[in-house]
Protein backbone atom coordinates (compact mmCIF):
# COMPACT_ATOMS: atom_id res chain seq x y z
CA UNK A 1 0.00 0.00 0.00
CA UNK A 2 2.19 2.39 0.73
CA UNK A 3 4.32 1.93 -2.47
CA UNK A 4 0.97 2.66 -4.49
CA UNK A 5 0.68 5.61 -2.36
CA UNK A 6 4.96 6.93 -2.89
CA UNK A 7 3.76 5.98 -6.59
CA UNK A 8 1.01 8.07 -6.97
CA UNK A 9 2.24 11.39 -5.27
CA UNK A 10 5.24 11.09 -7.41
CA UNK A 11 3.06 11.12 -10.56
CA UNK A 12 0.84 13.73 -8.95
CA UNK A 13 4.55 16.18 -7.99
CA UNK A 14 5.43 15.65 -11.34
CA UNK A 15 2.28 16.62 -13.31
CA UNK A 16 1.83 19.88 -11.18
CA UNK A 17 5.73 20.23 -11.93
CA UNK A 18 5.39 19.74 -15.40
CA UNK A 19 2.68 22.35 -15.96
CA UNK A 20 4.28 25.57 -18.04
CA UNK A 21 4.70 28.74 -16.67
CA UNK A 22 3.14 31.85 -17.05
CA UNK A 23 4.52 33.48 -20.27
CA UNK A 24 3.44 36.86 -21.50
CA UNK A 25 3.52 36.60 -25.21
CA UNK A 26 3.13 39.49 -26.92
CA UNK A 27 2.92 39.99 -30.69
CA UNK A 28 2.38 44.05 -30.79
CA UNK A 29 3.11 46.53 -33.93
CA UNK A 30 6.58 47.46 -32.62
CA UNK A 31 9.21 45.90 -31.28
CA UNK A 32 12.28 47.15 -29.61
CA UNK A 33 15.70 45.43 -31.32
CA UNK A 34 19.31 45.12 -29.71
CA UNK A 35 21.57 42.68 -28.52
CA UNK A 36 19.56 41.81 -25.65
CA UNK A 37 16.47 40.55 -27.30
CA UNK A 38 17.98 39.51 -30.89
CA UNK A 39 15.29 39.32 -33.42
CA UNK A 40 12.50 40.48 -34.08
CA UNK A 41 13.24 41.65 -30.77
CA UNK A 42 10.55 42.48 -27.54
CA UNK A 43 7.40 43.22 -29.43
CA UNK A 44 5.04 44.53 -26.38
CA UNK A 45 4.41 47.91 -27.87
CA UNK A 46 1.26 48.99 -29.11
CA UNK A 47 2.40 52.28 -30.83
CA UNK A 48 5.50 53.64 -31.65
CA UNK A 49 5.66 56.20 -29.51
CA UNK A 50 5.95 53.96 -26.74
CA UNK A 51 8.39 52.01 -28.00
CA UNK A 52 10.40 54.82 -28.25
CA UNK A 53 10.04 55.76 -24.80
CA UNK A 54 11.00 52.77 -23.49
CA UNK A 55 14.00 52.68 -25.70
CA UNK A 56 15.13 55.16 -24.65
CA UNK A 57 18.84 55.21 -23.15
CA UNK A 58 19.21 51.91 -24.46
CA UNK A 59 21.42 50.51 -27.39
CA UNK A 60 18.76 49.38 -29.38
CA UNK A 61 16.03 50.65 -31.66
CA UNK A 62 12.31 50.39 -32.88
CA UNK A 63 11.05 48.66 -35.76
CA UNK A 64 7.94 47.31 -36.70
CA UNK A 65 7.35 43.54 -35.66
CA UNK A 66 7.82 41.50 -39.12
CA UNK A 67 4.85 39.13 -38.08
CA UNK A 68 2.54 42.06 -37.33
CA UNK A 69 3.88 43.69 -40.92
CA UNK A 70 2.71 40.46 -43.05
CA UNK A 71 -0.70 40.29 -41.82
CA UNK A 72 -3.54 41.30 -43.78
CA UNK A 73 -5.97 44.19 -43.15
CA UNK A 74 -8.81 44.36 -40.72
CA UNK A 75 -12.29 44.82 -42.63
CA UNK A 76 -13.66 47.88 -42.67
CA UNK A 77 -16.13 47.08 -40.25
CA UNK A 78 -13.65 46.49 -37.38
CA UNK A 79 -11.18 49.47 -38.78
CA UNK A 80 -10.87 52.15 -35.69
CA UNK A 81 -11.94 49.35 -33.30
CA UNK A 82 -10.18 48.22 -30.07
CA UNK A 83 -9.55 44.74 -30.71
CA UNK A 84 -6.91 42.67 -29.30
CA UNK A 85 -4.00 41.58 -31.34
CA UNK A 86 -4.58 38.25 -33.23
Amino acid sequence: MRKVQFVLGTMALMWLAGGSSARADYDYAWCIQDSEYGYPGDCSYQTREQCLLSASGRKGFCAQNPAVATRPPLPPALRGRRVPPY
